[in-house]
């Protein structure tokens, strides 16, 4: 199940990736018109970012340490 997830996020960041090539290259233009340059270019970052963050997550190992029923009873205790 992690590794669908995991392709998941890759397939994700390949996708974002793309978007911001188009956008860089003004291909996009065929499909959105933006008000502004300016519109165009955070777009472009804003695909950037979701891409770098997105393939980061992919190709990050789980190195996560599960966390004990008794601390986990402890923050819903406290959240109530």
């Amino acid at each position: 199940m992690k590794t669908i997830k995991k392709l998941g996020y890759i397939t994700s960041g390949l996708a974002s990736l793309y978007i911001a090539y188009i956008t860089a290259t003004g291909e996009i233009l065929n499909y959105i018109d933006f008000a502004d340059p300016l519109n165009e270019m955070g777009f472009c970052i804003a695909a950037l970012m979701m891409a770098s963050c997105l393939l980061y997550i992919g190709f990050s190992k789980d190195d996560t340490v599960p966390c004990s029923k008794e601390l986990d009873n402890q923050w819903y205790n406290e959240s109530i």
